[in-house]
């Protein structure tokens, strides 16, 4: 693996940055899957920023910069405005494996994912001065388990998610929540605080 946090990754003054996430902390099956890898990715010691319970998440879009307190408002009313159309959908979280840079978990089916990311990204481009990034060829949904702090070959790690593979877990996304996201190299996840919670449908 490669360490995430290299130069070109690192936050100025470490954010807050407006996120749109799914909290995935809230959901008591996840945690429980996310325990059952903890004691393997633990063992890894400062090689790996192992992601605890309540900061779990998915993110839907993130802005990188940031925005004062009208945008922040324009912000969360287009959000609300156009999750308002778009119903709650089910997903299946699993299984895990070590990317390049983080221990991820897929998220299937994409289609529901990828359309909150439309939407946030639609949202977000109606705000004057909020920009994003390039939007994906093809958006990627899942969560991380943890983060790699440094390099290190992964033969042995890839042998033993493979190995342990618990039960996949299925989660009902009703809702995101627009955060102010931090990013912690120190620590080796991120965390946030919450702006608002809005609900789908």
């Amino acid at each position: 693996m490669e360490n995430f946090f290299v130069p070109s990754r690192i936050w100025t003054g470490g954010g807050p940055f407006p996120h749109v996430l799914v909290l995935l902390s809230e959901h008591p099956a996840f945690r429980a899957y996310a325990r059952a890898h903890h004691e393997l990715l633990s063992a890894y010691g400062d090689r790996l920023g192992v992601v605890p319970e309540q900061w779990l998440h998915s993110t839907v879009q993130g802005i990188h910069h940031t925005i004062d307190t009208d945008q922040t408002t324009q912000l969360r009313e287009a959000l609300r405005a156009e999750l308002t159309g778009m119903k709650p959908f089910q997903v299946q979280l699993g299984p895990v494996w070590p990317g390049v840079t983080a221990v991820t978990v897929a998220v299937y089916p994409e289609h529901g994912m990828a359309q909150l990311n439309d939407r946030a990204r639609t949202a977000a481009g109606k705000v004057p001065g909020v920009s994003l990034r390039a939007r994906e060829e093809r958006f990627w949904a899942h969560a991380s388990l943890a983060y790699a702090r440094a390099d290190f070959p992964d033969r042995a790690l890839n042998r033993a998610l493979r190995a342990l593979r618990p039960p996949r877990v299925d989660v009902t996304i009703d809702r995101v929540h627009l955060v102010n996201q931090y990013q912690s190299p120190g620590r080796g996840y991120y965390t946030w605080d919450v702006d608002d919670e809005i609900p789908l449908g």
